[in-house]
């Protein structure tokens, strides 16, 4: 059954294009103003374009914002906003075709990587659902120190969130963020990615539709029109709203340098942040793991989304006893991988393309510079397989890079001191005659990385195993399996250059606490303050060491 997508018209040419959601309508901008094509990575063609200037003034955005937070938090029921959670659900489940079609044609994921972030959108809704109906749930009453008092905790929202995300994916990012900010009791504006506007497009007529259907008197609908809003635009854009929205809070998905700049922007504002800037994750191999499921974890952890994940495994860390083994198991699936590559509307294909052919550029530059590198190492270090851009890229026209893998890579090269956005692996020896000694060297290499958002430790040994998470600085961990896979009920985030603050668990993210006390006592008291006489006695029997 096909359906209408009020959020994507069809310009001149019948190409769609994204209109911007702000306060209640999908508006566009001038025909001569901040157009920018959207592209299909798997040939280069442009399918679309989006609009990305401000149609109004990041004032009316505010103000429409700022009305529909308080509505939402104070005039719509708590029942009320159950239902929209469930009639979101169900509305963005309908979608799930469209979406799929639509992640694949502009953000060239696999099919499988398409359907599974819709679960993980659908996934996203249905936890913060139950989040909200525990809003209240903070802290209970108690009995403060002083008797007669009465203290407490209560949940309050921030206000207004500005959220800014990623390409990679556009459903599920911005499915932490509005679910989130809307269970908090926030209204929330969303930037997207430049490069992928027209899912977020779909998705977010879903939330209109259902605030629609669940508030059916039309002052309350008005009032919270402004409660998602979608901006589309380049990193312009996102400055713009950094800089001029009037917002309590940023939750922020993107580059560690982009991260840097808006938290000094929220610095000078006061404004708290929160924002995952990336990674450089590791999997350590100790000598008693199945070598075949550790290559497959790794082969999966890299080389899935083409690599285009914050989570993404950049460098395996191998006992030295096995690492000439391990080498050749990913190898050997990497190529297979290779020999898969394509279009990824055909559900043969193992990897797709990059994002774009700016990334794609980047990502062998990054490779380039990593291979003369250690050509001047004096013997250390070597790319064992990849390394140029694939001949697909040329014959379709289309952003695509195999499967590359180095080994034995020094920190001091590209590979290991940046975050390779692509499918680029280092694999090192690691040494350690015994399971404890290797894991001591892996701990002290890990470490040595500027990111720590995700590390695994792949082994049986379960002292190690339940001793490891103590010993590496990162912010997610995993034991007996890749560095990918993050579930939407556990918390999401970094430490060092990756960030801080996580998203993915609660409502500690989307909220602030107000501490209250109910004073019972007939008489004025104060908890730190002693009676007159007993100061009075102090002072008399004591003196200043100052005298």
């Amino acid at each position: 059954m096909d359906m209408q997508f009020e959020g994507i018209c069809r310009d001149a040419k019948g190409r769609p294009f994204a209109c911007s959601y702000i306060d209640g309508h999908f508006v566009s901008t001038p025909k001569d103003s901040g157009h920018f094509p959207v592209f299909n990575p798997a040939n280069g063609n442009v399918i679309g374009t989006a609009y990305g200037e401000l149609p109004v003034s990041v004032r009316d955005i505010e103000e429409s914002a700022r009305l529909a937070q308080k509505t939402w938090f104070h005039d719509v029921g708590e029942k009320e906003k159950e239902r929209v959670f469930e009639v979101v659900r169900a509305d963005h489940e309908k979608r799930r075709g469209p979406l799929a079609h639509t992640m694949i044609g502009e953000g060239g994921k696999l099919p499988k990587w398409a359907d599974a972030e819709i679960t993980e959108g659908d996934h996203t809704i249905t936890h913060y659902h139950g989040e909200h109906s525990r809003y209240e749930t903070h802290a209970g009453l108690r009995r403060a120190q002083t008797p007669g008092r009465i203290t407490g905790s209560i949940r309050k929202p921030w206000g207004i969130v500005l959220g800014i995300t990623p390409w990679n994916f556009p459903d599920a990012v911005p499915a932490w963020k509005i679910y989130g900010s809307l269970a908090g009791g926030n209204a929330i504006v969303v930037k997207d990615a430049e490069q992928t506007p027209f899912t977020l497009t779909i998705v977010v007529e879903s939330i209109r539709n259902a605030i629609r259907e669940v508030v059916r008197d039309s002052g309350r609908q008005k009032k919270l029109a402004g409660l998602v809003q979608l901006i589309h635009g380049d990193g312009k854009i996102g400055a713009r709203l950094v800089q001029d929205l009037e917002y309590d809070k940023v939750a922020f998905t993107g580059s560690a340098e982009t991260g840097k700049w808006i938290a000094g922007e929220c610095g000078k504002r006061l404004k708290p942040c929160h924002m995952e800037l990336g990674g450089h994750a590791a999997i350590v191999v100790l000598d008693d793991y199945d070598l075949q499921r550790a290559a497959h974890e790794i082969v999966n952890a890299c080389f899935g989304d083409s690599g285009q994940r914050c989570v993404t495994d950049r460098v395996v860390f191998a006992q030295e006893s096995v690492a000439e083994t391990l080498i050749t198991c990913v190898m050997n699936l990497a190529r297979a991988r290779t020999l898969c590559m394509g279009d990824p509307r055909n559900f043969k294909t193992e990897m797709g393309p990059l994002i774009s052919k700016e990334q794609l550029m980047r990502v062998h530059a990054q490779v380039v510079a990593t291979e003369s590198a250690i050509k001047d190492l004096s013997g250390h270090g070597a790319l064992a397989m990849g390394g140029a851009i694939h001949p697909l890229s040329k014959e379709t026209g289309g952003y695509y890079y195999p499967p590359t893998v180095f080994v034995d890579v020094p920190y001091g090269v590209t590979a290991m001191d940046e975050e390779i956005f692509g499918p680029v692996l280092v694999i090192n020896r690691l040494p350690g005659k015994t399971r404890a000694e290797a894991l001591e060297n892996a701990v002290r290499l890990v470490n040595q990385s500027r990111y720590g958002l995700s590390n695994a430790l792949l082994t049986n040994d379960l002292a190690l195993a339940m001793r490891s998470p103590w010993l590496f600085e990162s912010g997610i961990f995993y034991i007996r399996r890749g560095t990918t896979g993050a579930e939407v009920n556990t918390d999401f985030g970094g430490v060092k250059k990756s960030g801080w603050g996580r998203e993915g668990r609660g409502l500690d993210a989307w909220t602030q606490t107000m501490q209250v006390t109910i004073d019972t006592n007939e008489h004025m008291s104060m908890a730190q303050v002693g009676d007159d006489e007993a100061v009075m006695r102090m002072f008399e029997h004591s003196r200043s060491p100052l005298d």
